[in-house]
């Protein structure tokens, strides 16, 4: 199901309690007209009613309506309403007008108070004005006088007074609907500005969005856009660095190993193609070295996926597991190859596999730069808050004018002797600030140490 747009929602969400709050005060506004129209014309019925009373006589010990016949005709008369009137004494009963208006029922008789009550004459509904008087010279009688009318003028003043009310509060109404319906187009147009922005760019501009002229709030939405593009921006950069390093990298050893296989095809002699397939399956070794050291690489570039799941990890386990592994690599060229623990575990958040091929690095390093004879040696240990990995060797110094580039990709120290794609140091790099860490070069009379410090306890 598509989801409504943002300015429609924001539409309902305003203009339905406008609408409700309309409605709620047109329904009181009309309780409050017919409530005012019934005041109105039960005052004026009442006055009738005194009138009326007025003219009440007594007259040979009966009672009597002073009033001639005209008289009585043209209180009858009304362009709107049909109007009813009654006399009637309780010892006497009815005097004049309608004998089937009904008297008020209420629980006490009150003389010379008016009583309000509905009821119905002729199938009309009506109102009643009721007034009880006492009977003159016989205070055992009383004389109720009523008039009574049908509802169509109160219904046209109510309706009237409504009209009033109403069409002003209609059309403040729409105008408070307009200058919403305004307010927020005005508002969201920020976000259609935002909207053509982006749809406009080539897929390669990352550049960040412009926070000028834009509310906070969409301000707050640009930043998370422009902190997601320079992420994205790192992460394709380093993409495209490492997708042209592979490149150059892997195109020499590769046209090596078909320059060799070519020529091993033209050998007859078994000897030559012997040593062709030597070569080759040294060329074949250095191109597999290569390619795993890149692919460490890629997997320890900052935006690309980690390889394994994050865990707490004894940095002397995996210290000594490491070290194990080069032993053999070290007893070839008859080097010295220790570990020296820590007293306490060194725990450390991260990823095995990251850690186990940062150390690796290292140490092949030391092994391969070393000379015959020579000593290496891993360590782990604390220092205050920092863990430390640290790998020394005997071997020769590194020159200064190498050791700020010693960690740059693809980088070899000039009139070595030995092989390698010079990729250790910076595998080891990146690995460790994938873990919040960083590595140092420590200089001594006799030896040179790489220390990887870790800057924090997890």
């Amino acid at each position: 199901m598509k989801p409504a747009s943002l300015h429609r929602q924001l539409m309902l969400w305003l203009l339905v309690p406008v609408l409700s709050l309309w409605i709620l005060g047109g329904v009181i506004a009309y309780t409050i007209a017919v409530r005012f129209a019934d005041l109105a014309h039960d005052r004026s019925l009442f006055d009738s009613t005194l009138t009326l009373a007025e003219q009440v006589r007594a007259k040979d010990g009966k009672v009597i309506l002073d009033l001639p016949e005209t008289a009585l005709k043209m209180i009858e008369i009304d362009p709107y309403d049909k109007v009813y009137f009654k006399v009637s004494s309780r010892l006497h009963g009815l005097v004049a007008g309608s004998p089937g208006l009904p008297a008020p029922q209420p629980a006490r008789i009150y003389l010379n108070k008016p009583y309000y009550h509905d009821g119905t004459l002729e199938g009309r509904h009506i109102r009643i004005a009721s007034l009880y008087l006492r009977m003159p010279g016989n205070k055992a009688d009383w004389i109720l006088v009523q008039t009574a009318e049908t509802l169509i003028k109160r219904r046209v003043l109510a309706n009237e007074i409504l009209a009033g009310v109403i069409l002003p509060q209609m059309l403040l109404t729409g105008l408070a609907a307009g200058i919403i319906w305004l307010g927020v187009t005005k508002g969201l147009s920020s976000l259609g500005r935002l909207q053509d922005e982006v749809q406009s760019r080539s897929h390669k501009d990352l550049s960040p969005l412009s926070e000028e002229n834009v509310p906070r709030e969409v301000g707050s939405l640009i930043r998370a856009i422009n902190n997601l593009l320079e992420r994205l921006n790192k992460a394709i950069t380093a993409q495209n660095r490492f997708i042209a390093d592979a490149a150059h990298q892997l195109r020499t050893p590769l046209a090596g190993l078909k320059t060799q296989t070519d020529y091993a095809l033209r050998q007859s002699d078994p000897d030559e193609i012997r040593h062709s397939l030597e070569l080759l399956q040294t060329s074949s070794e250095r191109t597999i070295h290569l390619v795993n050291q890149l692919l460490a690489l890629a997997r320890a570039e900052p935006g690309w996926e980690k390889t394994g799941i994050l865990s707490e990890i004894d940095l002397n386990g995996l210290a000594s597991e490491i070290t194990g592994r080069w032993v053999p690599q070290a007893l070839k060229k008859g080097i010295d190859l220790g570990f020296e623990a820590s007293n306490e575990p060194v725990l450390l958040s991260g990823s095995t596999f990251l850690l186990q091929e940062m150390l690796g690095n290292l140490v092949d390093n030391a092994i391969r730069y070393t000379q015959e004879g020579g000593k290496v040696t891993v360590r782990v240990f604390r220092r205050g808050e920092e863990a430390v990995i640290a790998v020394e060797d005997n071997g020769p110094p590194i020159p200064e004018a190498e050791k700020e580039q010693i960690f740059e990709r693809f980088h070899r120290i000039l009139g070595s002797q030995e092989e390698g794609c010079g990729l250790g140091l910076s595998i080891v790099r990146e690995i460790a600030h994938a873990h919040n860490g960083e590595v140092f070069l420590v200089d001594s009379t006799d030896s040179k140490t790489f220390e990887v410090r870790f800057s924090s306890r997890t």
